[in-house]
């Protein structure tokens, strides 16, 4: 359990620094951070080796890496076409994703209320970041598109540390963990040469604050789902960063939650409460 608390932690002290730094280039943010990550987890290989005479955690990483970076693509191109709010809504949404892969592939099976706890997290979520107002939904185009690729590609991006959690071994997570941010690392690399992006002394500044702590929950989310079964750590950290960030605003930024909001916080500790019945 205390993997999964520090994980969700870190994952917080990520989206605060995402949310209340002003960039440059995202992609230059981006490739910054994939390469802080990919340092930090070569730097933590014990023994220092790229091959550990199992391929699973470079095909695999190399996969999910791909599957990063689109996945953010996808969130970047749904905000365009969709707007903020409801986007932020389906990317939550993509938790089911690895829910509904470790109960139908991996013979997880939660119990009624770790069940209900599972439902209430992902409401929580939802209420959490409201949905446009109807004035705004009538005007605006629901592209749904964008929307379920946003679902699909966050949700697998997360149900990836599970597929190698059941794959691979132990002994190998960190050299998953380096592949993945090094093959997301190199495929945004291919964009910015493309799009002829130059990374500013800021980039690397805010890549490398927000790479420490990816890297570090991302380790951290893998060490727990050696531990726990995935239906409990996937919503529980979805939710749990959500309530942490809320909390950190409050006292930070002096940000103050509406009803609407309150009520979603209070979902989310009953959900934490049955998830962990």
């Amino acid at each position: 359990m205390l993997f999964l608390f520090l994980a969700l932690l870190f994952s917080a002290v990520l989206a605060l620094v995402l949310k209340y730094l002003n960039t440059g280039s995202p992609y230059g943010v981006y490739f910054v951070n994939y390469i802080t990550c990919a340092l930090l987890a070569f730097a933590t290989l014990q023994p220092k080796t790229l091959y550990s005479g199992d391929a699973t955690p470079c095909w695999l990483g190399a996969i999910t890496g791909l599957i990063y970076l689109a996945s953010l693509a996808a969130n970047g191109y749904s905000i365009h076409k969709n707007g903020a709010i409801l986007s932020s809504v389906f990317t939550r949404l993509g938790v089911l994703v690895p829910i509904l892969l470790s109960v139908t592939l991996f013979g997880e099976r939660p119990t009624l209320l770790q069940g209900l706890g599972v439902v209430l997290a992902v409401a929580a979520a939802v209420v959490m970041n409201g949905l446009p107002g109807k004035a705004a939904a009538a005007e605006q185009r629901v592209y749904l598109l964008p929307l379920v690729l946003t679902l699909l590609l966050n949700g697998t991006a997360d149900a990836m540390s599970k597929v190698f959690n059941q794959l691979g071994r132990r002994q190998d997570d960190g050299l998953f963990m380096f592949y993945i941010f090094l093959f997301a690392g190199m495929a945004t690399l291919v964009l910015l040469l493309r799009r002829r992006c130059p990374v500013t002394k800021r980039d690397v500044l805010f890549g490398i604050l927000a790479g420490v702590p990816n890297f570090l929950s991302s380790r951290l989310l893998l060490a727990a789902l050696g531990q726990l079964p995935a239906f409990l750590v996937y919503p529980s950290y979805s939710v749990g960063v959500i309530l942490v960030i809320s909390v950190a605003s409050f006292f930070l930024f002096r940000e103050r939650l509406n009803r609407r909001q309150l009520g979603a916080a209070g979902m989310i500790l009953a959900a934490l409460v049955l998830l962990n019945l």
